[in-house]
């Protein structure tokens, strides 16, 4: 759609953290068959997604305010940098999900407690 070829360093990272957030996932799924005795390791597995999630948010800013300053005095800039606000945004919306997911499996968690 957007004609887009290269991820920033940002995105990069961004997508760096997908990739690991869907590994931890991976683990956590399994031990939802056993709360009780999987309650301390999901949890644990839930507080990872959840700092990858903020950690995320930081890698978001850094690389908007890059792209905005990098696109800003360039004619046709502000074209690229609503695409690559776009590509920020689907990223950090995937990792949101991740932490969504973390919460809910943590509120099981306490409810199975």
């Amino acid at each position: 759609v957007y004609d887009f070829v290269e991820f920033e360093p940002e995105m990069a990272d961004m997508v760096g953290i997908v990739i690991d957030s869907a590994r931890v996932l991976a683990e956590a799924i399994p031990l939802l068959r056993d709360l009780a005795s999987n309650g301390t390791r999901l949890h644990e597995l839930t507080e990872r997604l959840v700092r990858m999630e903020a950690h995320a948010d930081e890698i978001h800013r850094t690389g908007l305010r890059s792209a905005f300053r990098r696109h800003a005095t360039e004619g046709g800039g502000s074209l690229q940098f609503m695409v690559k606000r776009e590509i920020y945004k689907h990223l950090e919306r995937i990792v949101d999900s991740f932490e969504d997911i973390a919460n809910e499996i943590d509120g099981l968690v306490i409810d199975h407690a």
